[in-house]
């Protein structure tokens, strides 16, 4: 026991200031994904591309309207890798708590 305790004296502390501190995320770091509304086409290779399907593309009379929600995205990168028009851009964001689900959808339209 006194041998654990010398040792945890030598070492110091270990932790860091988080979240008074906000830590970086790693380089090659795939974080929330972002859509550039001025980049998008709303041509829907991202909406196919996506394995656990939480982008969805509506296209009513006078508006297409892109949705991406957060809830069930695994972060893989998937939309971003077949977006010719880099309007899918993954960010080194990773805090996404939230009081509801509404909060975790980003939505991007455009008028017709």
């Amino acid at each position: 026991m006194l041998e654990i305790l010398k040792r945890r004296l030598r070492t110091g502390t270990v932790t860091t200031g988080y979240p008074s501190v906000p830590e970086s995320a790693p380089p090659g770091f795939r974080g929330k994904p972002q859509l550039l509304s001025d980049k998008c086409t709303y041509c829907g290779e991202c909406v196919s591309a996506c394995p656990p399907g939480v982008i969805s593309l509506k296209e009513g009379n006078s508006e297409k309207e892109l949705t991406l929600s957060y809830c069930g995205c695994i972060f893989c990168g998937r939309c971003e890798e077949v977006c010719s028009y880099g309007a899918v851009k993954l960010t080194q964001e990773y805090e996404l708590a939230s009081k509801t689900k509404d909060d975790l959808q980003t939505i991007i339209r455009r008028k017709l």
